[in-house]
């Protein structure tokens, strides 16, 4: 978990880990007495890779865990709470970073693609070949 992978197919799946730890760090960072329950359904991922990403991030030293109970009613529940940990904070901020860089990428990867494909377009209507569907803009 964590490594950058050489093959390209795992490299995917490898980003998209690291962007669901982000995605659950930060939830944490808000709302550190979240139920994983909640977090599965905020984040729209599976309870147990919730569980299996918390378990982790315990293990690394990015989490830290403290127990609590919570009286609703005549029942009392025992309820955890997730704190970040200065490592995980520093985690955090280094996905983060990540992140923002790659999408960086993409929106200028986005926006010389868009040139493009004005480019094109002008090209077309001087040669006076019609666009279907287009609109005139």
């Amino acid at each position: 978990m964590f490594e950058q992978s050489p093959d390209k197919k795992n490299n995917g799946a490898a980003e998209l880990e690291r962007e669901e730890i982000l995605n659950l760090l930060s939830e944490l960072h808000k709302t550190p007495d979240i139920t994983q329950r909640e977090m599965s359904l905020r984040l729209d991922v599976s309870l147990g890779k919730v569980n299996y990403l918390l378990n982790a991030l315990i293990k690394r030293g990015l989490l830290s865990i403290k127990n609590f109970s919570k009286n609703e009613g005549k029942v009392k529940l025992k309820r955890v709470k997730y704190n970040l940990t200065k490592k995980g904070f520093q985690e955090k901020l280094k996905l983060t970073y990540h992140f923002l860089k790659k999408k960086e990428k993409e929106f200028n990867r986005l926006c010389e693609e868009w040139e493009d494909l004005k480019n094109l377009s002008e090209t077309l209507q001087k040669a006076g070949i019609e666009l279907e569907g287009g609109s005139k803009r």
